[in-house]
C-alpha cells in the first residue's frame, strides 16, 4: 500500500480559509462526494461521531480524521492545508493547519489501520510538513508528498 495510490490533486484543499473544524470537514466531505460518488452527509456524520470519541489531532498542527463507509473499494485520502490554524482539541493545544482525511472501506479493519499508520508515519517528517504548509496549489502539494515518499524509499 502506498499513499500515492490513495491521493490525487483533485482531493485537496490547499490554502483553505477554514473557520471551524466542522466547516473544513464539510468541504473535504464534499470533495469526497464528488470524487467517490458517496453521500457527504453520511460521511460527515461518521466523522463527527469519531471526533466526539476523541480528537483526531495528533500534534504539531496535524489532524488525521478518519471514517469507514460502504461502497468504496480502497482507502482514499483527502488533504487540506489551512491558511489559519483551527482548534481541533489537540493534546498539545496547537492549532491544526494540516488535515489528512482518511476514508476507508467498511469491513477492512487491518487494511484501514495500515493506511492510518502510513499517513501517520509520513506526517512525522518535519521537512514534508514544512513544505506542505508552503504549497500554493494542489499540484505542488501532491508533488511534495510524492517526492517525500520517493526520498524515503531511496
Amino acid at each position: 500500500m502506498n499513499i500515492n495510490d490513495m491521493l490525487s490533486s483533485d482531493a485537496m484543499l490547499v490554502n483553505f480559509f477554514g473557520t471551524s473544524k466542522k466547516q473544513v470537514l464539510e468541504e473535504l466531505t464534499k470533495l469526497a462526494e464528488n470524487k467517490l460518488k458517496i453521500d457527504s452527509r453520511i460521511l460527515l456524520e461518521n466523522l463527527i461521531k469519531r471526533e466526539k470519541l476523541g480528537s483526531t489531532a495528533v500534534g504539531n498542527g496535524i489532524a488525521i480524521p478518519h471514517a469507514s463507509i460502504t461502497n468504496i473499494d480502497k482507502p482514499y485520502v483527502f488533504v487540506s492545508t489551512l491558511v489559519n490554524g483551527l482548534d481541533f482539541n489537540s493534546t498539545d493545544d496547537q492549532p491544526v493547519d494540516l488535515i489528512f482525511l482518511l476514508i476507508a472501506p467498511e469491513n477492512k479493519g487491518a487494511e484501514n489501520l495500515q493506511a492510518l499508520a502510513l499517513i501517520s508515519r509520513l506526517l512525522r517528517n518535519n521537512d514534508l510538513t514544512t513544505k506542505l504548509r508552503g504549497c500554493k496549489s494542489s499540484e505542488s502539494a501532491l508533488a511534495v508528498i510524492s517526492q517525500s515518499i520517493r526520498d524515503e524509499a531511496a
